[in-house]
């Protein structure tokens, strides 16, 4: 059975550090499975340093492709965008300071050669703070998934592989601040999608100090509730689920951060 062709999106912006962005294209170029393509997209100027890597690496790797946005735009957008450019009906996400280990595009290819009905794979990771190791665990199956993705995020997105056609079937990426990616697994659960989750570490994801700061507050809660009007008016969730998810996000944002963060490592990571 010949290889899947597929393609590698990998986003960076201003904030990522050039020493996590070379552990992370470098990972991609080091897998034990190749992409056919990689697509770097400059969301808006980078550091200098990150501009001198990239050019030095596409000397070497051919596949390697860079789109650049002179201004920055966001997630959903550049997504959306580029997408549309993609030359391969499988895509995998990365982003530029997570890092994956050597195996995974391997171990996905292989397990969508069995599974072509499955339209959006990924998997558990691993979330690294420091020399502190947590998993992300995400469940199984799409039944399983189906019935957790209308209270929580049940894919972990730096770990997905995606066909192309069901992703544009859906609508896209669209503009939903943090929440690019959820909105996109309700839409493609709402047009037919089929998800899994392999139960391997695939990804190492960095969390930083402000990682659960930045899921907190009067902002994060706004655009949480942006998403779920979005939700909501595709009819994906009842009128119930729609207040239950205000009442207790809502409850979520008024603690403190040392009480959210251990939500998330104690109940939320299993």
């Amino acid at each position: 059975m010949s290889e899947i062709s597929f393609s590698v999106l990998l986003p960076v912006y201003r904030k990522v550090l050039p020493k996590l962005f070379k552990k992370s294209l470098d990972s991609i170029l080091n897998q034990s499975l190749l992409p056919n393509e990689l697509i770097v997209i400059f969301d808006g100027p980078v550091h200098l340093n990150i501009k001198k890597y990239i050019l030095k690496k596409k000397k070497k790797f051919n596949f390697i492709k860079l789109i650049i946005f002179k201004k920055n735009h966001g997630l959903g957008y550049v997504l959306k965008n580029t997408t549309l450019k993609v030359k391969n009906n499988y895509i995998a996400r990365c982003d530029a300071d997570d890092i994956s280990l050597k195996n995974r595009f391997r171990d996905q290819i292989n397990f969508l050669k069995k599974n072509k009905h499955i339209d959006v794979l990924s998997s558990n990771i691993i979330e690294l703070n420091k020399n502190e190791k947590q998993i992300k665990k995400v469940p199984k199956l799409h039944e399983d998934i189906k019935k957790k993705i209308y209270f929580r995020n049940p894919i972990n997105h730096s770990s997905v592989i995606i066909k192309k056609k069901t992703l544009i079937k859906a609508g896209n990426y669209e503009e939903v601040n943090y929440f690019e990616d959820y909105f996109l697994w309700f839409k493609i659960i709402n047009c037919g999608g089929k998800f899994h989750n392999i139960q391997k570490n695939h990804v190492i994801m960095n969390v930083d100090k402000d990682y659960y700061r930045r899921r907190s507050g009067l902002k994060y809660y706004l655009d949480y509730l942006y998403l779920l009007k979005k939700v909501r008016k595709k009819k994906i969730i009842s009128n119930i689920q729609y207040i239950l998810n205000i009442i207790i996000r809502f409850l979520v944002i008024l603690l403190p951060i040392f009480f959210l963060s251990r939500i998330y490592k104690n109940f939320l990571r299993n």
